[in-house]
C-alpha cells in the first residue's frame, strides 16, 4: 500500500486530534463527576446538622423524651415533619437496622452496601450514592441516642437527579462538541493536506513527463513557499536542459554538416587533382610510344602537358591556401591600409583580362578607406571576386565596383551582368570545390575554391560577405569590413 503524503498528513492530523478530544472528555467526565459528588458531600453535611437540630426541636417542642420507646410511636410523625423540613424522605429504623413499620419492611436500600445499617447502628454516620434508571439518590444514615445509647436510626434519601441529568448532558454536550470538531478539523486537514501537496503532485507528474523526455512539461506553482522555490528550481533545471539539449542539437547538425562538407571536399579534391593527372598521364604515355616521329603531335602533347601541370599547380595552391585559411593560426600581417587604394589596383589588374571578353571594369571607390588587415590577402580577395564576375559575366558587359563607408564598416559592392546563380545554389557557393552545373568546367578552368577563400579571408578580418543574385541577369557580391577608426598611414 503506498502511502501519499496528504494520507499521513490527515492520518496524523486526526490523530492528534482524537488524542486531545478524548483526553479533554475524560478529563471533563473526571472533573464533572468530581463536582458532582463534591455538591452531594456538601449538601449530606449541611443535611447532617439540620437533622439533629430538626430531631431535637421535633423532641422540644412536643415535649417529650427521647427514647426507644417514643420513637416507637412518634416515627412516622417524626419521619414525615422532619422530612418536610429538611426536603428529603426519612425513615427511622430500630437500633438493629429493623423498619418501625411493617410496611417499610421490603424498601430495602437500594445500591447501599449489606451492612449499611449495622455501620449506622454502630454510632458512624454512613453515607453513599447510587445511581439506577438515570436517577441519582444520596442516602445518609446515622444513630439516634439517648443517655450514651442507641435507640434507633435515621435513615435520609435526597433525590438528586435533576443534578445527575445536568451533569449527563452536559458530558453529551461536550462529547457531540468534540465529535462535530473533530469532523471539522478532518475536513480541514484534507483539504489543507490537499492543498499543500497538490504542488508536489504537479513536481511528481512533471518529472514523470521530463524523465520520459518531454522537456516542455509547463509547472504553474505560485505558492511563495519551499515547495515554490523548489517549482522554480525545478522549472529552471528544466529550461537549462531544454537549451543544453538544443545546443547539443545545433552542434550535432553542424558535426554532420562538417563531415558532409568534409566528404565532398575530399571527392572533389580526388576528382579534380585526379582528371588533370590522367590528362598529363595519358599523353605522357603516347609521346612515350610514339617518340618525336609526329612533331605535330609531340607539341600537341606537350602543349597539354604543360597547361594540366599548370591548372594542377593552381589547385594544389588553391587548396593549400584553403588550409591556411581555416587552420586555427593564419598566417595574416595586420597592419593599416586604405581599402581604396586596395580596390582600385585590384581594378586596374583585371581591367587586362576582362578586355579579352571585351568587358567593361568601372569603379567608384570614396578615399581613405581605412581597415586594418593584411593588404596582401584582401587584395586577392577582390582578384578572386572579380575574376569570377569576369568569368561568369556575359561578353560586352560591365563589372560595377563600388566601395564607400556605411555607418562602422566599409562596404565593397562588386556587381556583374550575367548568368546568375540559383537560390538553391546561392546556399552552398562558399563551400569548397562547388560549382553550379559542370558547363564550366572545361571553358572557365576554375577548381571552385575561390569563393571558399574569400569567405574564410573576410571572417579572419572580423568583416562578411553577401551575395545576391537574380538568374539571367546578374550577381553582387557584397564584402564589409570594420572600419579602422585609428586610420591608415
Amino acid at each position: 500500500m503506498k502511502w501519499t503524503i496528504q494520507f499521513k498528513l490527515v492520518l496524523l492530523f486526526s490523530v492528534i486530534v482524537f488524542l486531545g478530544f478524548t483526553l479533554l472528555i475524560i478529563l471533563s467526565g473526571k472533573v464533572g463527576v468530581d463536582n458532582l459528588y463534591g455538591e452531594v458531600d456538601e449538601d449530606m453535611g449541611h443535611f447532617k446538622k439540620n437533622l439533629d437540630i430538626a430531631v431535637n426541636q421535633y423532641f422540644l417542642i412536643h415535649n417529650l423524651r427521647m427514647s426507644e420507646k417514643t420513637l416507637a410511636l412518634e416515627n412516622a410523625e417524626l419521619a414525615g415533619q422532619i422530612g418536610s423540613a429538611v426536603g428529603g424522605k426519612v425513615t427511622l429504623y430500630r437500633p438493629d437496622g429493623t423498619p418501625f413499620r411493617k410496611e417499610e419492611a421490603g424498601e430495602a436500600a437500594p445500591g447501599s452496601p449489606s451492612d449499611f445499617h449495622t455501620t449506622a447502628a454502630e454510632q458512624k454516620v454512613v453515607y453513599t450514592t447510587y445511581v439506577e434508571n438515570n436517577r441519582m439518590i444520596a442516602r445518609l444514615a446515622f444513630p439516634l441516642t439517648a443517655r450514651g445509647a442507641v435507640i434507633g436510626l435515621l435513615q435520609f434519601d435526597k433525590d438528586y437527579s435533576d443534578l445527575y441529568q445536568r451533569h449527563v448532558r452536559y458530558q453529551e454536550t461536550i462529547k457531540n462538541f468534540a465529535a462535530l470538531i473533530f469532523g471539522f478539523v478532518f475536513l480541514a486537514s484534507v483539504l489543507i493536506s490537499r492543498k499543500i501537496t497538490n504542488p508536489i503532485r504537479v513536481l511528481t507528474r512533471r518529472s514523470a513527463e521530463v524523465a520520459q523526455g518531454n522537456l516542455v512539461a509547463d509547472i504553474r506553482i505560485t505558492t511563495r513557499d519551499e515547495i515554490g522555490e523548489l517549482a522554480t528550481s525545478f522549472a529552471a533545471m528544466i529550461r537549462r536542459i531544454r537549451e543544453q539539449i538544443d545546443v547539443i542539437e545545433r552542434e550535432r547538425d553542424e558535426v554532420k554538416q562538417v563531415q558532409a562538407r568534409s566528404k565532398a571536399f575530399f571527392d572533389n579534391v580526388t576528382h579534380e587533382l585526379k582528371t588533370p593527372l590522367t590528362t598529363i598521364l595519358g599523353y605522357a604515355q603516347i609521346l612515350k610510344d610514339n617518340g618525336f616521329a609526329d612533331r605535330m603531335y609531340f607539341d600537341k602533347g606537350l602543349d597539354y602537358i604543360i597547361k594540366e601541370s599548370r591548372r594542377l599547380n593552381g589547385m594544389v595552391a588553391d587548396i593549400l591556401e584553403v588550409s591556411v585559411a581555416s587552420g586555427p593560426l593564419p598566417a595574416y600581417r595586420f597592419e593599416a591600409i586604405d581599402a581604396a587604394k586596395v580596390v582600385r589596383e585590384a581594378c586596374e589588374d583585371m581591367s587586362i583580362k576582362a578586355s579579352k571578353y571585351n568587358m567593361r571594369i568601372q569603379y567608384n571607390v570614396e578615399e581613405r578607406l581605412e581597415v586594418r588587415g593584411d593588404r596582401h590577402k584582401l587584395k586577392e580577395v577582390f582578384l578572386n571576386v572579380l575574376d569570377n564576375a569576369i568569368k561568369y559575366g556575359y561578353v560586352n558587359s560591365s563589372v560595377h565596383i563600388e566601395a564607400s563607408r556605411e555607418d562602422d564598416m566599409v562596404a565593397v559592392r562588386i556587381t556583374d551582368q550575367g548568368e546568375g546563380i540559383s537560390p538553391e545554389a546561392l546556399k552552398l557557393v562558399f563551400e569548397p570545390f562547388y560549382r553550379e552545373g559542370e558547363k564550366h568546367r572545361s571553358e572557365k578552368g576554375s577548381a571552385g575554391l575561390g569563393l571558399s577563400i574569400v569567405k574564410q579571408t573576410v571572417e579572419a578580418h572580423g568583416g562578411r560577405v553577401e551575395i545576391d543574385s537574380e538568374l539571367q541577369k546578374g550577381t553582387r557580391v557584397t564584402i564589409l569590413l570594420p572600419e579602422d577608426k585609428h586610420g591608415a598611414t
